[in-house]
């Protein structure tokens, strides 16, 4: 009789957690989950939100407002994210007083805080902005206990990783700079490809899967207590770094957790198990260019995309300039095209030159016709590729798996 075959001992959910971790295209992994989610196309959005997910485990997590027009889709991105993020990770606010966060303690302590559509029914809004930028609420209020009047005194903890979204363009601006903004894809395009996907839908992820994926954030929440440290070639890029704009000072460091934050996913390629006490994990260049390739051009449009005036503005300009194979724009096009005067269309123009999302495309003289088009954004930090050439000076090839497309780009 032919032998019986022993059954195939099935990977545990920590084996396969870590597989994930190990994997070199995991972030390919993560757009790959949240698109069986239902997510279609906002690869950027997504990443960026998982970074900023995971980054609560660290000491200065980023905070994230996912930004877009009603029906944009914003909270269906983020809660597609945070389905692989465990609940008992996450705080999520629909509604709340000035008052209740300083009753916390400890609750909110490196937990992801999701605040849907920041606006009057949410809330405050600034008990978020001071744990995310103090990292603790303190409130001292005056009772009557035994006919004594004593002052008791209430302390929330933080850090806290905040995610919340919002149907403007510009928020407060103290709540402005301690969240990088992302913005939805509004275009025709996705419009079509999500009514694709709504006909033909992918095979949603399984419940075990799901618990993989919540057991790939307990193994790195295992390992958030070792230091993630700089390499020296850092300190280099302070002269190549934008500086044009003095919100820089609050940007740059989310910038630096994104490095940390990937540089601690990434460590369990190299050591799938745990450090020791005295190790620290050094960010690599893989990390940092996985963090430019996604959080670049999130913090460039955090600096430039201006108020919705100027986008407004910007907007129009390229539409014109799409008719007339590329041409620049003056004042007269623009008070056509939008039906104003042309001084209203002259002052647009002048805001949104100042906010930078238009530029001067002729040189300015004398009684000359100003024209203008869309701005070229400018790289918030350098290229990979000249990171890799001036600042790292690789003694051999290295390859990195592109974290938005799959794509391996050699350096």
């Amino acid at each position: 009789m032919p032998s019986k075959k022993t059954p195939k001992k099935q990977p545990s959910i920590r084996e396969r957690a870590l597989k994930l971790l190990q994997d070199p295209d995991f972030f390919g992994k993560v757009r790959e989950a949240v698109e069986r989610g239902g997510l279609v196309g906002e690869e950027r959005n997504a990443l960026a939100i998982y970074v900023n997910a995971i980054s609560a485990l660290l000491e200065k997590p980023i905070s994230t407002i996912a930004k877009g027009v009603s029906s944009a889709g914003k909270n269906f991105l983020v809660s597609r994210v945070l389905r692989l993020i465990p609940e008992t990770a996450m705080r999520e606010i629909t509604s709340s007083s000035r008052t209740a966060w300083n009753y916390s303690g400890e609750d909110f302590r490196h937990k992801i805080v999701y605040l849907q559509e920041r606006n009057d029914a949410a809330g405050a809004v600034h008990p978020v902005r001071l744990l995310i930028s103090e990292g603790r609420l303190i409130r001292e209020v005056t009772v009557r206990q035994n006919g004594q009047w004593t002052k008791q005194r209430f302390v929330a903890e933080g850090p806290i990783a905040a995610i919340s979204t919002t149907t403007r363009d510009r928020i407060e601006m103290d709540d402005e700079t301690r969240n990088v903004s992302v913005w939805m894809d509004d275009s025709i395009e996705q419009t079509r490809r999500i009514i694709e996907r709504q006909l033909s839908p992918l095979p949603p992820l399984e419940d075990d899967e799901i618990e993989v994926w919540h057991e790939v954030y307990g193994l790195v929440q295992k390992r958030a207590s070792v230091p993630v440290e700089l390499p020296e070639w850092f300190a280099e890029m302070k002269g190549k770094i934008f500086v044009n704009n003095v919100r820089v000072r609050r940007y740059f460091p989310a910038f630096l957790t994104a490095v940390r934050t990937i540089a601690l996913i990434r460590s369990f390629k190299r050591h799938p198990e745990d450090f020791e006490a005295d190790e620290s994990i050094i960010a690599s260049f893989l990390a940092y260019a996985k963090a430019a390739y996604i959080f670049d051009s999130a913090f460039v449009e955090s600096l430039n995309r201006g108020d919705d005036e100027c986008l407004e503005t910007s907007k129009a300009i390229e539409s014109i300039a799409s008719t007339q194979d590329g041409e620049p724009v003056d004042a007269d096009q623009l008070a056509k095209f939008l039906g104003v005067s042309y001084d209203i269309a002259s002052a647009k123009l002048r805001s949104a030159l100042k906010a930078g999302v238009i530029s001067r495309a002729n040189e300015s003289e004398k009684n000359n016709n100003k024209l203008y088009l869309p701005a070229e954004p400018p790289r918030f930090v350098p290229d990979p590729k000249e990171v890799a050439r001036e600042l790292v000076r690789l003694k051999k090839p290295v390859t990195v798996v592109h974290p938005l497309t799959g794509k391996t780009v050699k350096f």
